[in-house]
């Protein structure tokens, strides 16, 4: 174990990048004279090993961040000049950070840095863990919020900590006594589009015509346009059929998220409903959907920047169709 490098990697990007700023800040209290220097895939190796093996003559401490730094020729000319046994040896003055979101632990590199870096993982969190990250990060900015209030703002705004994040600090901004209300929430925040399109397809499934319209319209009326609802209703209908596909498979939700690059949240939330489909009639609407992509494209579809009424209706015709 090397003790001055230091990986970061996981899916999770905001807790990832505020861990960055807790080392940057941390390091700028503790060393007011220190160096914070960062590189990426466009800086080479050299550069890299010029500043972390150069003696600093002043003595001050160092800091290095490496971002998706690691192709493999930059490793190769890492291994060929000894630089991570070197790097050990200047433990008192320099430490580097390596992010890594998406690390392919097929690559020699990979396997490396998990054997010798020290690790810190930011994995998609559960359903729990956002529950009690929302309550934490609440309590950090000076507000509070019950169960039952963090329980509605997830379910209105969806798992994603940066949206979250906003949702909160706006929230608190919003309220006298800094208690966040349901009242605040109904009023403040708008439902997230993913949360509304898989309640779209939940009434698609259960054949409710009058539900899933209005998720539709309510869509609209949230200022996503058609075009933009279109996009989002073929992804879903694909992610179903992944987890359909899983299912079949006899794959666990973990494998399917990973196999289908899912947050494990979306898998867990989305398979019940999936199963609510057959795959027939999943590749039903995949072909519908094609062929309403086609008509747009080809001009069967007549829309403008200011009119998009023929789009609309057909988005409801197929609603209908796959409603019977």
């Amino acid at each position: 174990m090397i003790k001055n490098l230091l990986l970061l990697t996981g899916e999770d990007d905001f807790r990832l990048r505020e861990r960055i700023r807790f080392y940057k800040s941390a390091f700028r209290n503790k060393y007011s004279e220190g160096e914070v220097e960062s590189y990426d895939e466009d800086s080479t190796f050299r550069e890299l090993e010029n500043s972390v093996l150069t003696p600093n003559l002043f003595g001050d401490k160092k800091l290095v961040f490496c971002e998706n730094f690691w192709s493999p020729e930059k490793f190769e000319q890492a291994e060929k000049t000894e630089f991570f046994q070197k790097l050990e040896d200047f433990a008192d003055n320099c430490t580097v950070i390596l992010v890594e979101p998406s690390l392919d632990k097929r690559k020699k590199s990979s396997k490396f840095l998990l054997e010798k870096a020290r690790m810190e993982a930011f994995d998609f969190l559960s359903e729990n863990e956002i529950w009690r990250w929302i309550t934490d990060f609440t309590e950090k900015n000076g507000g509070k919020i019950s169960h039952n209030c963090t329980k509605l703002l997830f379910k209105r705004c969806g798992e994603n900590l940066w949206n979250l994040s906003q949702e909160i600090q706006k929230l608190i901004a919003a309220s006298d006594t800094d208690e966040i209300t349901e009242e605040l929430i109904v009023t403040f925040t708008l439902p997230h589009p993913k949360i509304v399109i898989w309640e779209f397809l939940e009434n698609l499934s259960k054949k409710n015509i009058q539900g899933a319209i209005q998720r539709f319209r309510i869509l609209l009326q949230m200022g996503e346009s058609a075009h933009q609802i279109f996009a989002m209703i073929i992804r879903e209908v694909r992610i179903h059929a992944q987890l359909l596909s899983g299912i079949e498979q006899g794959m666990s939700s973990k494998e399917i998220a990973s196999q289908a690059e899912l947050h494990p949240f979306v898998v867990q939330k989305t398979i019940g409903l999936s199963k609510r489909f057959s795959l027939e009639k999943i590749e039903k609407m995949y072909d519908k959907l094609v062929e309403i992509d086609r008509k747009l494209k080809t001009g069967g579809i007549m829309v403008s920047m200011d009119d998009g009424m023929e789009f609309e209706l057909q988005i409801e015709k197929f609603i209908i169709e796959h409603c019977h």
